[in-house]
């Protein structure tokens, strides 16, 4: 906090490209350390998850929509920590801009993982049973690649589905021309 908060003073705000850690600082910071003063509610007020802040640019007027096109449709997963912000599906609003780009949002409760959980050794076949839905949908999707916005899960989809799993901001970047690998 002692870091962040003096940006935000300046009127920079905190974006971040991890659910998990985004949502840490906008709530669960004051409860894990205990404070719940000026600059924890700064802070909390202040962080925003990258496509959060991306649509909030665009409904101020002020995000550069020069898209090229995108022709592809892919699956996309809402991970279950951006759904704790609170805030819809920004990936989907944003990246809704691109032409040519479809996303199909999953309607799958979790991929399985679950922070660390799925890691354990004894965990594992239970976070294999909880997301073979999703990695089934993600599979027959016939897509080069999916999309989810927390990287545990891109990663839990990649296993469970075969199928290489992107951020939204990858997908973004190339509506810009930035190549990705």
């Amino acid at each position: 906090m002692k870091h962040l908060v003096p940006y935000i003073r300046r009127g920079i705000p905190v974006v971040g490209t991890s659910t998990s850690c985004t949502l840490t600082l906008k709530e669960e910071t004051r409860e894990l350390i205990g404070l719940d003063d000026e600059d924890t509610r700064l802070l909390a007020a202040n962080t925003y998850d990258i496509f959060e802040f991306l649509r909030l640019l665009h409904e101020q007027g002020e995000l550069n929509t020069d898209f090229r096109s995108v022709q592809a449709t892919l699956p996309y997963h809402a991970p279950c920590q951006l759904r704790a912000h609170r805030v819809g599906r920004p990936a989907l609003d944003v990246l809704g801009l691109v032409p040519g780009l479809k996303l199909n949002e999953s309607h799958a409760a979790c991929c399985g993982l679950a922070g660390t959980y799925g890691y354990k050794e004894e965990k594992y076949q239970i976070a294999m049973d909880v997301g073979a839905d999703l990695f089934e949908w993600v599979r027959t999707s016939g897509a080069e690649r999916a999309v989810c916005d927390s990287e545990i899960c891109r990663w839990q989809i990649t296993h469970g589905s075969g199928v290489e799993t992107r951020h939204p901001i990858e997908i973004l970047a190339q509506a810009y021309g930035i190549p990705i690998e």
